[in-house]
């Protein structure tokens, strides 16, 4: 992975995007249109995130002198986002557009705030700190495989 690699980076836009959405249809109480975008972001997320928790994370902290703060607070972020989204889960099912439009705001912030450091932070970081590997981390990210994540969604 040099600096100019990208990975991992193009998702997080595909996540605001149906953040967005998901508040689009809710404004209008779309419910049909909300739940359809907003089981397609707990999808990607999934996947997403148990990339990075079981593929990226790993070979960062394995690596020769990677310091280990930045992936526990990353996976901290990620159990945070987890249970807002499971929160946003219930909210939708009340149809309660305002309550619904407000936790949606809440969760697509504390989601841009996550993607701007690992897109600021880590990603170059760990970039440099695992280029010795570029070629196997890119393997195994292309080879995982969904269906044996770890991370209990209970959605």
């Amino acid at each position: 992975m040099n600096s100019n690699d990208n990975w991992l980076v193009h998702e997080h836009s595909l996540y605001e995007n149906l953040i967005s959405q998901c508040q689009e249809a809710a404004e209008i109480e779309d419910w049909g249109t909300v739940n359809l975008a907003f089981k397609e972001l707990i999808t990607h997320l999934k996947r997403h995130m148990a990339l990075e928790e079981e593929v990226l994370y790993p070979a960062y902290e394995s690596a020769p002198h990677a310091p280990q703060g930045p992936t526990t607070a990353l996976r901290e972020e990620h159990s945070n986002i987890v249970r807002m989204i499971r929160d946003m889960a219930r909210v939708i099912k009340t149809r309660d557009s305002e309550h619904a439009l407000e936790c949606l705001a809440h969760l697509e912030i504390q989601m841009i705030k996550h993607h701007e450091k690992e897109e600021d932070i880590f990603l170059p970081m760990a970039s440099h700190i695992l280029n010795s590997s570029h070629d196997e981390l890119l393997r195994k990210l292309a080879e995982f495989d969904g269906s044996k994540i770890h991370r209990k969604w209970d959605i």
